[in-house]
């Protein structure tokens, strides 16, 4: 019998490291990405946003063009929090097979 639990994912996750800005109002905090697909994120953040805030999101990948996105933070866990974007992100982005990191120290 087999007993693991199907994905119910529209698309695949990338395990990217890349710095994002996640702004909500005035508010403005500096995160970085665990996992990255067409329709959200999973970020590590350095402060707090709560469940169901309206967020603006700037991705900066490796290679220096900034994409910006509106997005909704639709969970909070003690290490990370996800946020799903109200409009998918460019394809080309989400699903290329080996993504750069950012070498940034400090983040990992």
């Amino acid at each position: 019998m087999d007993t693991r639990q199907r994905s119910r994912r529209l698309h695949s996750r990338k395990h990217v490291s890349w710095t994002a800005w996640v702004k909500t109002g005035t508010r403005r905090l500096r995160c970085h990405t665990v996992d990255l697909s067409a329709n959200g994120a999973r970020l590590k953040p350095r402060g707090e946003i709560q469940p169901g805030t309206p967020v603006e999101v700037q991705l900066q990948p490796p290679d220096g063009h900034a994409m910006d996105v509106a997005a909704v933070v639709w969970r909070v866990d003690p290490d990370s929090m996800a946020v799903m974007f109200l409009r998918n992100i460019a394809v080309q982005v989400a699903a290329a097979s080996k993504l750069a990191e950012n070498g940034r120290r400090g983040w990992r």
